[in-house]
């Protein structure tokens, strides 16, 4: 049995962040909105008679079909125009397509998605912007094809075609290998968890599923090295202000990364002959609470940016919240700061004695244009977030056999079945030479690794796997040995 689906959480830039997972990817994949579940994305198509995404089994001799998907209709439920498709082709012929009508009906078509309709399923869809899962068994036969259609989970068919149907419509032979998936004219389509599952005549059905898109979240055994010009915290300067002498200015961060903070720069409106200090502060109830670290004083700091380098670095956790604080000794000193009011300011530290634990402080007040420079020291944070992020963030390695493992995050429920583990990586080479990676699965004691991709300097590549059993196993995957897997990176040459 051939399976393949996509989540589409993953994805940052329509169409060239889908290539090499899908074949074919192409300009009418038009965005990424939100998804069926909270956190999760989906995808939406420009109108075009052009399938947007195309991939292969690369199975001959699979005559029956289940596709799930779960679509959402932005506009009225009414009219005769053509939407989301789903076209089952033997290579690059259509054989017939199931299209998503503006009306709610789900039609079963020869050929392509505007081909002639052999059976019509009405009011699959009733409601405007609301979600239905569907699952979707077509069967490709020259004399007894038929549609069985499923809706949000029913154990039973709610639609049921004749049996007689001629869904072999492009070419002679009574299979498909390949899907195609694109949109007519009804933009207001959107769909998401995707799975497509074929067989020469047995698949079983799966109900309501869901894809449980789950980040890196912890080091298990790591040799990559990290980014290494870490990642900053950034507040964007967008006007100006002019502090009195021993105004502490009182800016606050959340650290995107568990690491190390050894600078901070901070931007001044024009230069200033005098002296300032800068503290990092720990956050209480939204406000600066105990002293962690200070920087050198700057003498004379410049138009533009300055760096603060701490005596100490610190530690910082990812999601935590921190403040930094600057004082200087003369008057009228010119900062840039941002119109967001999530600020503090104090006048009631003199300069010789900051910093202060608690100072007391006006809220409200903007914060200082800089940013606080974090040197990750957890490899899965650099890998985990939650769409591609390409150079901002990243793992790497050229020593061949070298890999990371990491665990991954739990979900918040038990799902009753599990059907796949798909295993995924974003990779591009940085160097000269050849160099082919592939991502990595471990399960029990048992590691088993995707096809080698061979990677290049112009392009981002999916390297990829899906597990329909446990590799410990060879049985059906347990929600503990998902809970339990590792995943990573793997330099094979």
């Amino acid at each position: 049995m051939f399976a393949f689906g996509d989540s589409f959480d993953c994805y940052t830039t329509p169409t060239t962040d889908l290539v090499t997972y899908w074949d074919t990817a192409t300009a009418t994949v038009a965005a990424f909105p939100a998804g069926r579940f909270s956190g999760s994305r989906g995808i939406s198509f420009s109108a075009s008679a052009t399938p947007a995404l195309v991939k292969a089994s690369g199975v001959n001799g699979d005559a029956l079909h289940h596709i799930v998907v779960a679509v959402y209709q932005g506009s009225a439920v009414t009219g005769s125009t053509l939407g989301f498709f789903v076209q089952l082709r033997d290579g690059a012929t259509a054989q017939c397509s199931v299209v998503f009508r503006q009306d709610g009906a789900i039609l079963l078509t020869s050929g392509v998605h505007t081909g002639t309709v052999l059976a019509t399923y009405t009011g699959a869809v009733t409601a405007t912007t609301t979600w239905y899962a569907f699952e979707i068994e077509v069967f490709i036969s020259a004399t007894a094809g038929y549609m069985n259609v499923r809706k949000n989970g029913n154990p039973a068919n709610d639609f049921t075609s004749a049996t007689n149907l001629v869904t072999r419509g492009g070419t002679a032979n009574s299979y498909a290998n390949t899907i195609a998936v694109g949109l007519g004219g009804n933009t207001s389509h959107v769909a998401d968890d995707l799975y497509w599952r074929s067989d020469a005549s047995s698949v079983p059905w799966m109900g309501d599923i869901r894809a449980y898109t789950r980040m890196p979240a912890s080091d298990a055994s790591v040799q990559f090295s990290r980014t290494p010009t870490g990642a900053a915290v950034t507040v964007v300067a967008n006007t100006s202000a002019s502090d009195p002498a021993s105004t502490a200015r009182y800016t606050t961060f959340v650290a995107s990364y568990t690491g190390t903070v050894s600078t901070i720069v901070v931007n001044f409106n024009g230069a200033f002959t005098g002296n300032c200090k800068l503290a990092v502060f720990a956050d209480a109830s939204g406000q600066p609470a105990a002293v962690l670290a200070s920087a050198t004083p700057l003498v004379n700091p410049t138009t533009g940016p300055n760096t603060f380098t701490l005596v100490t670095p610190i530690s910082v956790v990812k999601g935590v919240a921190y403040w930094f604080g600057i004082s200087h000794d003369v008057s009228a000193v010119p900062t840039t700061t941002t119109l967001a009011t999530t600020g503090r300011t104090s006048n009631t530290v003199p300069y010789a004695s900051f910093p202060v634990a608690s100072p007391t402080t006006a809220s409200l007040q903007q914060q200082m244009g800089s940013s606080v420079n974090i040197g990750p020291s957890i490899n899965a944070e650099c890998v985990g977030e939650a769409q591609q992020d390409a150079t901002t963030s990243y793992v790497y390695d050229s020593v061949v056999g070298h890999s990371d493992l990491y665990g991954i995050a739990p979900i918040a429920s038990t799902p009753l079945t599990t059907y796949a583990v798909t295993t995924r990586a974003y990779a591009i080479k940085s160097d000269a030479g050849t160099r082919t990676m592939a991502v990595q699965l471990k399960s029990g004691a048992s590691t088993v690794a995707s096809p080698t991709v061979v990677l290049t300097t112009s392009n981002w590549q999916w390297a990829w796997r899906h597990d329909t059993v446990d590799p410990a196993t060879s049985a059906p995957w347990t929600a503990a040995a998902v809970n339990l897997v590792q995943c990573g990176p793997l330099v094979v040459a």
